[in-house]
């Protein structure tokens, strides 16, 4: 693709504002934004609200022979002018690499909770079905074809999203599933993507700081882009917002997923609940009866499950490969359960209010006689709300508690635990605060006796610390306590 033909796409779009390539004109070797990877024959983004002509000019440095950008500047080099960079980008990109997005069937997964662990399902079911010739693009990792692939963020930038995109398809995938971020939806980053199947799973408030959504409203209109970007949408009916993602849907084909409406195409029955897993009946209009079993736990997960099964479907999937598929997935660092001398341990990625209330349902049901001692913190810079509504549940659900850090970020850690106590201290609930989270989990550990249940939420699978910009590791949850049970010099009683 030359940058003739880049300028024609963008007069297509309404983004042109100035034509500034001259007489000259070649075809790009590739395209990004980041100058520090920027190599010979590149045309370069210019993106950013904290874009500063240097990056431009170390982009040149390193062989970028033509930029765009919404600001024009003195450097000589061919350029276009586009009124927004950041649509530019993913059409661009979309093109530059041959529609990828068509290639082989993609699955897109949004919601406020559950889009890694019904991600992990799908791809769990498209190995049964494909062996490894799948993609998959996570908030743990992105790979395909077994081997692993890098990426930054949940739904990385565009330019890094459709390059991944075309190295599925050049591996040779024949599905791939990624999980689509709000802010992914929000800034354009799937701008152009056409989904196979498009899924909705749930909504609730979060993701609402100055760095992210200003408010719900504009969260939710985020999310409802999902529906529009699909050919076959999937959406949960118990989903409060349910109706109002059907209602801003434009793609032909609708299927519906349900614990209990009997109006769902796809609907769960006869539901067996187990510590170790579940089994249901797949019922509804289009269910057929059979069971299936899950190793993940909580009935959350049954809908994660359900919305896997409807997408499998739709891509013509074998049943009994969905079975096989389910029956196995597994996801690090989600309900992830292990003991530790009588002690139950349960490290989740829970990190907003529903998740906590998802997770302390689970701890009742199948730990009603444990004391439930809880580890968590509250993430710097972003999604204040949570400082609120995460020590709203634990205030009133949690036995005992250790605040820590959370990726602190930018902000001084005192700070965020002082703002996320408030709540504690309303419910009138026993805590102290650990800032260091790997001393948190030895003191929580410390305080559990047998039949305990140590809960240590919001990290998840991650194993580092975001700290003034820097990930510092610390070798997460499961690896903190092993470490800390090893060293206790008396056994638990």
């Amino acid at each position: 693709m030359n940058l003739s033909e880049i300028r024609m796409l963008l007069q297509r779009e309404n983004l042109l504002i100035k034509d500034a390539l001259g007489e000259g004109d070649f075809t790009p070797a590739a395209i990004g934004c980041n100058s520090n990877t920027v190599i010979p024959h590149s045309l370069f983004f210019c993106k950013g609200v904290r874009f500063r002509e240097q990056y431009l000019l170390d982009a040149v440095g390193r062989g970028a022979c033509a930029y765009i950008s919404e600001t024009e500047y003195a450097v000589d080099l061919p350029h276009l002018i586009v009124s927004d960079v950041r649509r530019a980008m993913p059409l661009i990109a979309r093109a530059f690499y041959g529609k990828p997005d068509l290639r082989y069937p993609l699955v897109g997964i949004t919601g406020t909770k559950g889009k890694t662990s019904c991600a992990y399902q799908l791809a769990a079911v498209f190995e049964e079905a494909y062996g490894n010739r799948y993609g998959l693009i996570s908030t743990n990792e992105a790979r395909c074809c077994g081997q692993p692939r890098k990426k930054s963020g949940t739904t990385p930038e565009a330019l890094d999203l459709y390059a991944l995109l075309n190295a599925f398809a050049e591996e040779g995938a024949e599905a791939a599933v990624m999980e689509v971020s709000s802010q992914g939806l929000q800034y354009d980053r799937v701008l152009g993507v056409e989904f196979a199947v498009g899924i909705y799973l749930n909504l609730s408030p979060d993701h609402i700081s100055p760095t992210e959504h200003k408010d719900f409203n504009e969260y939710k209109e985020a999310k409802k882009k999902m529906l529009t970007l699909c050919r076959a949408g999937i959406v949960n009916l118990d989903d409060e917002h349910a109706a109002d993602m059907i209602a801003a849907a434009t793609c032909p084909v609708l299927r519906t997923v349900s614990l209990s409406d009997p109006a769902a195409d796809y609907r769960a029955s006869d539901l067996t609940l187990a510590e170790e897993g579940m089994s249901f009946t797949l019922s509804g209009k289009l269910g057929t009866g059979e069971r299936y079993t899950l190793q993940m736990a909580g009935e959350f997960n049954v809908s994660n499950a359900l919305c896997a099964i409807a997408a499998a479907r739709e891509l013509g999937i074998d049943p009994s490969a969905i079975r096989r598929g389910l029956a196995k997935a597994t996801v690090k660092g989600r309900m992830e359960r292990f003991d530790l001398g009588g002690v139950s341990v349960i490290v989740d990625y829970a990190h907003n209010g529903l998740s906590f209330e998802k997770v302390f349902d689970f701890a009742d049901k199948f730990y009603p006689d444990s004391r439930k001692i809880v580890v968590y913190g509250c993430p710097g810079n972003k999604a204040l709300d949570r400082r609120t509504e995460m020590s709203d549940v634990a205030g009133r659900r949690a036995d005992y508690i250790v605040l820590t850090d959370d990726d602190p970020a930018d902000e001084e850690s005192e700070d965020i635990l002082q703002q996320t106590e408030k709540m504690l201290i309303y419910h009138g609930a026993e805590y102290e605060k650990i800032p260091h989270r790997p001393h948190a989990v030895a003191r929580a550990l410390s305080l559990c006796k047998k039949g305990d249940l140590l809960l240590l939420l919001g990290k998840g699978h991650e194993t580092g610390q975001i700290v003034r910009g820097k990930t510092v590791d610390y070798g997460g949850d499961r690896l903190c306590a092993e470490q800390a049970f090893a060293l206790q010099a008396n056994p638990i009683s």
